[in-house]
């Protein structure tokens, strides 16, 4: 008996078939699509031709001589394109064709010798880039007229020892470009930091074999573009950021020197005294500046900085603390709007009699049952009218504010459903007519007119 989870043989049978029938299919398809095209007639159709792969030099060969420059790009990067086609195209393509002919995986020494015969500059900085250039070529496109060509061959491995030494002894542009050799002794790169310009030290910040030693040096004679580079260096310690504050550098550094990760808090507590006031809002914002510096730097006479402290993660309870209890208004409302601000901090900022703070602790999406029993004490009527309007007011507090000395408030807690019946009672006895209305159900409209032209209610609502 066949067993159920194997197939019978006419659905084998089938599957077979269905295998082989779409095998065959996707090989008609790939034979299409990498099918090239007989007789080209529109440059679509020649463009196909020269990136496909099955094309053979013949055609390779009138489509080079076509001139059409994105044609023979486009047969340059083919990887299946003959040496006598790329021959073709570096003895007599455009230039953009033999820059990528400088890069196809069937390049030879010979090959390069001819590119580098070239007038075009990009095409000998491509020859004297590239891997395999033999020595005697480099030898010549070191001493090319162009300076970028000249850089590309003094920075090759393959150069030869006695070039790099006279190289040594040349111009600024090129012991520049021989300070980016990696074959470079260390007495040679010390002979070239010794005497280095700002673009030569930079250079030799990239070496590889560039020691401490070295980089001190560099350090203590570079400019700020350097200081800057070096901040990420691989040398770069936390005493060498102690030399480079010791310095006097630019803006930029300093703050450069802030976000690496070498900083210490020693250098933290220095920058905090910075005269830039973007430093110290940075020293301000760092996770690792000291509590007592933060505390002094909430006494910083630019807002900007003061504000940067709460902008930073974490913040200490005595941070919190002594915004809190403080006297910038600025920094109160700042406060009231953080989300990490616990109760304590929160109910000791309603403690201030000013509007900015109460309404920022108002506008807070979740509020515990001690603070909003605090807003219900609050001084501000306007802050009490948006408290009754809350949906998730507790009914106790509703009916707190029920018995609020603004008639607006009394208002809008009859319109919250939250009252009980002996409450709804009592106001419908209310001194205020609208409020009696409301009560009894014969105001089904916020009386807007009426509120406009109590002065009462106009004053408590600025």
């Amino acid at each position: 008996m066949t067993p159920r989870h194997a197939p019978s043989h006419t659905t084998a049978r089938l599957g077979l078939d269905s295998y082989q029938s779409a095998r065959q299919v996707g090989a008609a398809l790939t034979a299409a699509m990498l099918a090239p095209v007989a007789r080209p007639e529109t440059r679509e159709e020649r463009l196909h031709l020269a990136m496909s792969p099955l094309a053979d030099e013949g055609a390779w060969f009138k489509l080079v001589q076509s001139r059409d420059v994105e044609i023979q790009v486009a047969v340059a990067l083919n990887p299946r394109a003959t040496r006598n086609v790329l021959e073709l195209i570096a003895r007599t393509g455009h230039e953009e064709a033999q820059v990528a002919v400088a890069a196809h995986p069937q390049m030879t020494p010979s090959l390069l010798a001819v590119l580098a015969g070239s007038a075009s500059p990009r095409v000998q900085e491509a020859v004297a880039c590239h891997p395999l250039t033999p020595p005697a070529l480099l030898e010549a496109l070191a001493a090319a007229p162009h300076a970028t060509v000249q850089a590309a061959a003094l920075r090759h491995g393959k150069l030869a020892p006695e070039t790099i030494a006279e190289a040594l002894e040349g111009n600024p542009a090129r012991r520049e470009g021989v300070a980016r050799n990696p074959t470079l002794t260390p007495d040679q790169i010390a002979a070239l930091a010794a005497a280095a310009t700002p673009a030569i030290a930079t250079a030799l910040l990239r070496h590889p074999k560039l020691n401490g030693e070295l980089f001190a040096h560099l350090l203590a004679h570079g400019d700020d573009a350097l200081l800057t580079a070096a901040l990420r260096h691989r040398l770069m310690t936390a005493a060498g950021l102690e030399a480079v504050l010791d310095r006097g550098p630019g803006q930029a550094v300093r703050e450069a020197v802030l976000a690496s990760p070498r900083v210490t808090r020693g250098m933290l507590v220095r920058l905090a005294r910075d005269p830039s006031r973007r430093v110290r809002a940075s020293v301000a914002r760092h996770p690792d500046t000291p509590e007592a510096t933060l505390l002094a730097l909430l006494a910083d006479p630019d807002e900007d900085v003061r504000l940067a402290v709460l902008s930073r993660s974490p913040i200490s309870r005595g941070v919190f603390e002594a915004i809190a209890f403080g006297a910038d208004g600025t920094l109160k409302t700042a406060l009231a709007c953080h989300p990490h601000a616990p109760d304590e901090v929160l109910v000791a900022l309603l403690e201030t009699r000013h509007p900015d703070v109460h309404h920022a602790v108002l506008r807070r999406p979740r509020l515990s049952l001690r603070v909003q029993g605090r807003l219900v004490a609050s001084p501000f009527a306007a802050v009490r009218f948006a408290l009754i309007q809350r949906p998730s007011l507790p009914a106790a507090l509703a009916e707190e504010l029920a018995a609020d000395p603004a008639w607006a408030v009394r208002d809008m807690a009859i319109r919250s459903g939250k009252l009980s019946r002996e409450t709804l009672a009592r106001l419908a006895a209310d001194p205020v007519k609208w409020v009696r209305l409301t009560a009894t159900g014969r105001a089904p409209m916020w009386p807007w007119e009426f509120a406009r032209r109590d002065a009462d209610f106009a004053a408590a609502m600025r």
